[in-house]
């Protein structure tokens, strides 16, 4: 009976580990919803700790700290996600996100009770700044691109509006893309 157990127990920790090794490469679970990706070039972290069990609205909230080993500037236009249909999802819309204050408020409230101290997994990084896509008003300017380095971290929120109105439980996977900055880590909707 005792190995029963233990048999059992390492095929479900077998059944864990390759998501984040074999189909997303260079990717380490950090907790229940939190990411890191990390190579030669970018290093990126994405927790969505809130929206993991809460995606029921239109609103999915992914929070992001990102440095890369050159300087770059990267345009708001290189993070999408993948659905598990395989359809793209690009970072909501400014002006959309603003129209819908009710929500993104309400969102932005509850996210509060769980978001992730990012900065700690980014060690060597004096500088921090602010990632700025999405400002409620009448919050600061929005930033179209935010520039990076080995010594500057940004970290902010990535908010993606689902294309039916909700967001079906599945993996889906948050990209970057530009210029040799590549990454792609898996986001687990349940």
């Amino acid at each position: 009976m005792r190995s029963r157990c233990v048999m059992v127990l390492g095929m479900a920790f077998a059944v864990v580990l390759p998501v984040a090794t074999q189909d997303f490469p260079n990717t380490k679970e950090l907790g229940r919803a939190a990411i890191e990706y990390r190579d030669d070039t970018v290093h990126l972290v994405a927790a969505y700790y809130y929206s993991q069990l809460n995606h029921e609205t239109r609103w999915l909230l992914i929070e992001t700290g990102l440095t890369t080993e050159i300087r770059t500037t990267i345009p708001r236009e290189a993070f999408w996600l993948i659905s598990p249909a395989g359809i793209k999802v690009p970072l909501a819309a400014q002006e959309r996100f603003s129209r819908e204050t009710e929500q993104t408020r309400l969102l932005l409230q509850n996210v509060a009770l769980v978001r992730h101290n990012l900065r700690s997994y980014f060690n060597r990084r004096p500088r921090v700044e602010p990632l700025r896509f999405f400002s409620l008003p009448p919050g600061p300017l929005v930033q179209s691109n935010v520039r990076v380095d080995r010594f500057r971290l940004v970290t902010g929120d990535l908010f993606f509006e689902a294309p039916t109105g909700v967001w079906d439980p599945g993996t889906y996977t948050l990209v970057l893309e530009h210029e040799g900055a590549h990454a792609a880590v898996p986001i687990q909707l349940q």
